[in-house]
């Protein structure tokens, strides 16, 4: 089974993710698998986005990046047209290495040819409330740069319709137990549905 994972920016992904892999699940973390595609990709970055998207020691600056390719539209498209072939070509070769229990954990899913294999998505939403007091405790943002991030992942959602018969959504808005109880429950309807049990 190809499970999907998503949710917008503070939704609680991460903490689902930990409790799937400790259920027996390969996770395969499509951010990760970004960060090697953008490391293979460094000359043809370089090129698009000039020096300053470099470290000193000649490794990408994510941080750098981020700050020029989501201020432009145009460039965000040119630089994903550069580092998305490779990140899913990792990303497929990850699925196909990681036996009958995948989950593949991506706040981008819906944007990414993977979706489409998946059998079962796991959407997470959670209150505005929430994001932003996780936005300020895990990255330090204040409420308008983790608003500016809700924001630009709003177009994620509305291309996510396509899937629609295949997701369930989980409401994130309690306690850590709470989100276990609900995705252990999520995932015993999602594999009996499927034959796993």
């Amino acid at each position: 089974m190809i499970l999907g994972l998503t949710g917008g920016y503070c939704s609680g992904k991460s903490s689902a993710a930990s409790l799937l892999k400790a259920a027996g699940w390969v996770i395969v973390d499509v951010d990760a698998l970004g960060h090697a595609a953008l490391e293979r990709s460094t000359t043809a970055v370089a090129a698009l986005l000039g020096r300053g998207a470099l470290k000193v020691d000649g490794s990408p600056d994510r941080r750098a990046i981020g700050a020029l390719v989501f201020a432009d539209a145009g460039l965000l498209a040119s630089y994903e047209a550069i580092v998305h072939p490779a990140m899913n070509k990792l990303v497929a070769e990850a699925v196909a290495a990681a036996g009958d229990r995948v989950c593949v954990d991506a706040a981008l899913l819906y944007r990414l040819p993977v979706a489409a294999a998946c059998d079962a998505i796991i959407e997470l939403r959670s209150p505005l409330l929430a994001r932003l007091r996780r936005g300020k405790a895990r990255d330090g943002l204040g409420a308008r740069a983790v608003l500016a991030r809700i924001a630009r992942q709003k177009p994620l959602w509305a291309e996510g319709r396509a899937y629609v018969a295949r997701v369930a959504v989980l409401r994130n808005c309690g306690s850590k137990e709470r989100l276990d109880r609900k995705m252990l429950a999520i995932i015993r309807r999602m594999e009996s549905s499927l034959g796993l049990n």
